[in-house]
């Protein structure tokens, strides 16, 4: 799509710059932010593998060093399927919650708690940053995420530290995403791609960077101390500036689409709802909110292959966070050793750093020359990666250099996939509802990590952590075909197809009317604009299908 590709690389680079020049200290305030937020997030998720795990003391045994005993007790013969192999003078480290037989999905279960309910908060944070503004969302952010450190430091078991993490996604959602819509209002839409770039590019770089300090500071017998007092203080002074110096940026939204499309500002601020209007000619009202959702998730067509390109984004991570940090820490059976933290770090830190610094250079990119392609070749370094992870793991004595290389070709193509997946957002949505689109796709990304948790840790439970990592491998190939077959670029003040039986036009003051059709589907842009005016609904005579539209 590149709404900004009629600039050429030299002019959108100072167009960007002159976009930030008219208000340095909040663009750069929203950078702080984020930075904070980035290392928040990976301060308190990193010791959680070290939190809970395998018993160093206790641990079954299905085929003992001995001939097993059979015991009569009446009627019956009890034969035992499993014995408890316990170690003598053990002692378990202290502040970590022990299983005799872990379950990667029970000890992964946080992201399930985290990744649900980011996902839930990220459309709502959309929906209400519409509606009230982005500066309300960063605070209650901030706030709402105080009880979390504390619940780790005081849980007497693990399921109170996983919990902890449902705060960390309300956390996650609520500021980061409107971190993002701060620095898209303030760039605008034809540098979507690059807002998001850099947004994400900040995020991810400093949760590469903390990646080492918090297991530099991690001591594996007391998990739960030294990051989380970090965390702690991080809140603490986020509460105090985002309150007292960020300045709200949804009137730049407004001004933004009152311009695109000639409406009145206070024509776009009333619009608040949109018209269901079915063939017999009855109506229903529907929130403009609740519209943005259904379109951006199942309606057009464009938008649906990038929610599901956007969740299997989060799967990985997921995976590189969770479950394969859990692979590096046991090691492979009668193959290769555990790994120490600082190897641990180090790989991990291979697949944050690549994903968090390119992301800038591909959202620029995706700005000038189109997303498509950029988001595909991502997927596809992104299978080539976990391709290389199983190889090593199962063939390899000392699987550190393969796992280098398979966290880099992940963190290359999760650095091509990630911005342009929100830009694309961008692309076909309007600044007056650019945030509850972007709140629906966010719900699906961040879904991955519940999703992929569930699914990564019940086949590794199943057949072990490796064939785990095969089946990602299989559904972001999976991904990379939708998009293929679905995707359609939305060129600056062009034509784009939205979905397989929608069909727009423009008409009048309050921008587009759409018709259902059977056919086929374009989106016609009013006067060349950058992007699609707000929609409006009527029902076509003779078509079966019910219509949609704005109110």
């Amino acid at each position: 799509m590149a709404l900004g590709e009629d600039k050429k690389l030299y002019d959108g680079f100072f167009s960007i710059l002159a976009k930030i020049q008219k208000n340095p200290f909040q663009f750069m305030l929203a950078v702080w932010l984020v930075m904070c937020v980035g290392a928040c997030n990976k301060f308190f998720l990193f010791p959680m593998p070290w939190i809970a795990g395998q018993s160093e003391c206790r641990k079954e045994v299905l085929s003992p060093p001995f001939k097993s005993t059979s015991v009569a007790s009446g009627t019956f013969t009890y034969t035992p399927a499993a014995w408890i192999q316990v170690k003598n003078n053990c002692t378990e480290k202290a502040e970590v919650f022990t299983f005799v037989t872990e379950k990667f999905t029970l000890t992964t279960s946080n992201f399930v708690f985290f990744g649900i309910t980011k996902a839930i908060f990220n459309f709502t944070v959309g929906v209400l940053s519409d509606i009230f503004g982005r500066k309300w969302a960063v605070v209650i952010g901030w706030v709402l995420s105080l009880p979390m450190p504390f619940m780790v430091l005081y849980a007497n078991d693990w399921w109170t530290v996983a919990t902890a993490n449902i705060f960390l996604g309300i956390q996650q959602a609520l500021v980061w995403s409107a971190t993002i819509f701060i620095m898209i209002d303030y760039l605008g839409q034809e540098h979507s791609g690059t807002a998001v770039g850099i947004n994400e590019t900040i995020g991810y770089t400093v949760i590469a960077i903390v990646t080492e300090i918090a297991a530099a500071i991690l001591d594996e017998h007391h998990p739960r101390r030294e990051n989380y007092y970090v965390v702690l203080a991080i809140i603490g002074s986020s509460i105090v500036i985002s309150t007292l110096f960020l300045k709200e940026s949804k009137p730049l939204a407004v001004d933004e689409e009152s311009k695109i499309t000639g409406r009145s500002k206070e024509t776009i601020e009333k619009s608040k709802e949109t018209s269901l209007v079915w063939p017999s000619g009855r109506k229903t009202q529907v929130e403009v909110a609740r519209s943005a959702f259904i379109y951006t998730s199942f309606i057009n067509m464009s938008l649906v292959s990038i929610c599901f390109a956007g969740l299997m984004v989060n799967f990985i991570t997921g995976f590189v966070w969770g479950l394969f940090t859990k692979w590096m820490k046991n090691g492979q059976a009668n193959r290769w050793k555990p790994l120490s933290k600082g190897d641990i770090a180090n790989i991990v830190l291979c697949y944050g750093l690549f994903k968090g610094v390119l992301q800038f250079i591909f959202g620029f990119i995706g700005d000038r020359y189109g997303r498509k392609f950029v988001i595909i070749f991502g997927q596809l370094f992104n299978v080539l990666g976990l391709v290389v992870f199983v190889g090593t793991g199962l063939d390899e004595n000392d699987p550190r250099v393969g796992f280098f290389f398979g966290a880099i070709f992940l963190g290359l193509g999760t650095a091509m996939m990630y911005a342009n997946n929100l830009a694309a957002v961008c692309d076909h949505s309007d600044p007056s509802w650019r945030s509850s689109a972007l709140g629906a796709y966010r719900f699906w990304r961040d879904l991955g990590y519940a999703i992929g948790a569930l699914v990564t840790g019940s086949v590794a439970d199943w057949i072990g952590i490796p064939w785990s990592v095969g089946v990602t491998a299989i559904l972001v190939a999976l991904s990379a075909v939708l998009l293929l077959i679905c995707y359609k670029e939305v060129p600056a003040g062009g034509v784009v197809e939205v979905s397989a039986d929608t069909k727009l036009s423009t008409e009048g003051d309050v921008g587009l009317k759409a018709q259902m059709t059977p056919s086929g589907s374009q989106m016609l842009l009013m006067g060349g604009l950058d992007v699609a005016p707000p929609m409006v609904f009527f029902p076509p005579p003779p078509q079966p299908f019910p219509t949609m539209g704005m109110a």
